[in-house]
């Protein structure tokens, strides 16, 4: 009749000497160096980046519009050349020092969240009015408003995120009056890496709320520049707005509207990436992954050497056969 195996365990044989002997020595160091020696190879193949000391962060923010912005158009008259300013501003300071009301007849925003993820991914600001006098051409316009964004992949962040167009000319001499549209997203820009808390380490990037514009605010710092250096001063990061295209029509609805379309995340996600520092957890886990398969091999070396050192009597020991005990 054929037998199976059903049960087995292998033979084994111990190797007994003093605490005190070179035996000890010999083996305690193999034993060190095969941890040690699995660190200077990774040291080696990675000189300095055995984990990563920051790392890029994808995430779109929850977008807010906040009902804070100001438009400015220059036009001339040609018959005259007279200039002729019109502003539009949701800032009371800015509208007492420039003496103007309100003569923008339309403000419309359009938010858009395609992929129904309660999270915007279009914002469209458009701005209606009609020139004060017949005939008058749009000669540059300036506009600019602020969003409220959030985000909360690895820690709760409110960073200030500044759509801004400057100065910027009409797309046509004799535009008298029709839409201009200016398409583009948001992009991440950052001045220092990002920090988050994590455990016995409860520091954190702060975020200041400083530049937005207040009853103090002179003319020079409504300016968007000015508000763009103090988001970049005090503040470790923040979101800007790229423009891409522009579309223009002319009509004769005697009236001027100037569309912003900003795309947030979509095909332009990479451009809203952000630098955070890892934490020690983190470093803990990438330096884990590459060394422990190495130490695995280490150790298993080890293991050899000293089964060769100790069955070749290159290290003295007492040979135990415990199944000898056993039967004899």
């Amino acid at each position: 009749m054929k037998l199976f195996s059903f049960y087995s365990k292998s033979v084994y044989i111990q190797y007994r000497n003093q605490l005190c002997s070179t035996t000890t020595i010999v083996v305690c160091a193999l034993t060190v160096a095969a941890f040690i020696a699995p660190y200077y190879l990774l040291s080696s193949i990675k000189p300095g980046e055995l984990w990563d000391h920051q790392r890029a962060v994808y995430e779109q923010p929850r977008v807010k519009f906040l009902y804070e912005y100001l438009f400015l158009a220059e036009l001339e008259n040609p018959d005259d050349r007279v200039t002729s300013v019109v502003t539009c501003s949701s800032f009371e300071a800015y509208n007492t020092l420039t003496e103007q009301l309100h003569p923008c007849s339309d403000v419309q925003v359009v938010p858009t969240d395609a992929d129904h993820d309660q999270a915007l991914d279009h914002l469209t600001l458009g701005i209606s009015f009609n020139p004060p006098n017949l005939g008058a051409r749009l000669s540059f316009y300036t506009i600019y408003f602020f969003l409220e964004a959030t985000i909360s992949s690895q820690c709760l962040f409110t960073v200030p995120a500044f759509v801004s167009l400057e100065k910027l000319a009409s797309p046509s001499r004799s535009f008298e009056s029709g839409r201009i549209k200016h398409h583009g997203y948001l992009e991440a820009k950052q001045t220092t890496t990002l920090q988050c808390p994590f455990f016995m380490r409860h520091k954190k990037s702060h975020f200041s709320d400083r530049y937005y514009p207040n009853e103090n605010t002179t003319l020079d710092g409504f300016k968007p520049e000015a508000i763009r250096s103090k988001i970049r001063n005090t503040n470790p990061a923040y979101y800007e707005y790229h423009p891409e295209r522009t579309d223009w029509t002319m009509d004769d609805s005697g009236s001027i509207t100037l569309q912003i379309d900003v795309s947030i995340g979509g095909a332009d996600s990479r451009e809203l990436a952000f630098l955070y520092k890892t934490s020690l957890w983190w470093k803990l886990c990438q330096f884990w992954g590459s060394y422990f398969p190495l130490l695995f091999v280490s150790l298993w070396v080890t293991v050899k050497i000293k089964q060769y050192l100790f069955e070749n009597f290159y290290l003295r020991a007492v040979e135990v056969k415990p199944w000898k005990d056993k039967y004899n």
